[in-house]
């Protein structure tokens, strides 16, 4: 069995990733990402979505495909299933869950590394270890010595230290929970953060020197789709723009509750005022702002002979929408104090009217105490109840 050319499909990936213009704010990255070589820090059994499920992906059994998925610019190698519930080296099905680890697509880590503003000698966190690739990237930027990822689950971590260390890297790594940050290797310079946040941690903002740097995929449970780049102040507060477009796995504490949403109390029932396709068209920038706009909004699709959605806000109150007779008088329902559905509306109206903004013309301001606080184009501008 011939083995992969990996300095040839590391070489056509750095070409691909160019011509994305990846590299236009960080052009230092380009040298690293040809440098490191991936494929040391990529387990040997990985998954790879299928249709009824993730598949196990094998080096040993398939050596060109698993190369081809681990040096593929835009999409992510999952590494874990349902927090390790599923061994892909003893899986022989398709498995059905959610991945909850993963070594990020390099089209978005390239994007990431050039909206930090790493410069050589920079002390950095790096939130969530993983392979530890990202911390091998960091430290071809940053220098030896100045690099700290912390993992919070020991196996990856441990998998991490041992990589790091055979490939010629001094990154620390550390295990534990990345919204404690490492209180002993602070101050930082930056913070990088490769999991999405529901809000900042004090911890990093304390870790962090003034004028330093917080960047971290930001979002809520209805839409973890913002890359929020955030200084931080002399006083604890920390204030910044959303700077593109991410989506990934939450930190673990930052994840939505399990369970079925309630369904208690009188229901209401009436006809939409809308239709719930075009209201919930999947436009990632209506999503980011009805996500900041009603509190704790989380939705599920019900497809089959009845399409509906379902929403709940995490405490008492539950919505039901009809999506195909929505104008019909008892196509939704509504429970609990809040009505969820009106608010979804009236939420989708604001952003028509504010002319669809994009997500990149938002921005957070957390103060000292640790309120959030989201606007638009400028902290005089919150949004309406844009308080976290």
């Amino acid at each position: 069995m011939t083995a992969p050319d990996f300095p040839a499909l590391r070489a056509a990936c750095v070409d691909e990733l160019a011509a994305r213009g990846c590299f236009d704010r960080a052009p230092w990255a380009r040298e690293a990402v040809g440098e490191v070589e991936r494929e040391r820090f990529v387990p040997r059994d990985v998954w790879q979505w299928a249709r009824d499920g993730y598949r196990p992906l094998s080096y040993e059994e398939e050596p060109k495909e698993w190369a081809r998925v681990v040096y593929d610019p835009v999409k992510a190698v999952v590494t874990q299933i349902n927090d390790g519930e599923h061994d892909p080296r003893t899986t022989k099905g398709p498995v059905g869950g959610a991945a909850t680890s993963s070594v990020s697509a390099l089209d978005i880590v390239c994007v990431k590394l050039g909206h930090l503003g790493l410069e050589p000698g920079h002390k950095v966190l790096d939130i969530g270890a993983g392979s530890g690739v990202n911390a091998a990237l960091l430290e071809r930027r940053a220098g030896p010595g100045n690099v700290v990822t912390i993992e919070v689950d020991e196996a990856l971590a441990d998998q991490a230290a041992r990589k790091l260390r055979t490939a010629g890297y001094a990154a620390r790594v550390v295990c534990g929970d990345g919204e404690m940050g490492v209180a002993d290797g602070a101050p930082f310079d930056r913070l990088v953060c490769t999991a999405s946040a529901r809000s900042i941690p004090r911890a990093w903002r304390e870790q962090v020197r003034p004028g330093g740097s917080i960047l971290t995929p930001y979002g809520t449970l209805f839409s973890a789709s913002g890359l929020l780049r955030l200084t931080v102040g002399e006083d604890g507060t920390a204030e910044g723009r959303f700077v593109d477009i991410a989506s990934y796995m939450w930190l673990r504490g930052h994840r939505a509750p399990g369970g079925r949403p309630p369904r208690d109390g009188a229901e209401r029932l009436s006809a939409s005022a809308a239709d719930p396709d075009k209201v919930l068209d999947g436009d990632w920038n209506a999503d980011f702002a009805i996500g900041h706009l009603v509190s704790g909004l989380t939705m599920r699709r019900v497809t089959g002979g009845s399409r509906r959605v379902l929403l709940w806000d995490g405490r008492q109150s539950f919505a039901s929408v009809c999506c195909d007779a929505w104008d019909e008088a008892d196509s939704v329902l509504q429970q609990g104090p809040r009505s969820l559905w009106d608010e979804t509306l009236a939420a989708r109206a604001w952003w028509d009217e504010q002319g669809r903004p994009e997500i990149t013309r938002y921005g957070l301001s957390v103060t000292a105490d640790g309120e959030h606080h989201v606007w638009l184009d400028a902290p005089e501008n919150p949004l309406p109840g844009g308080v976290v």
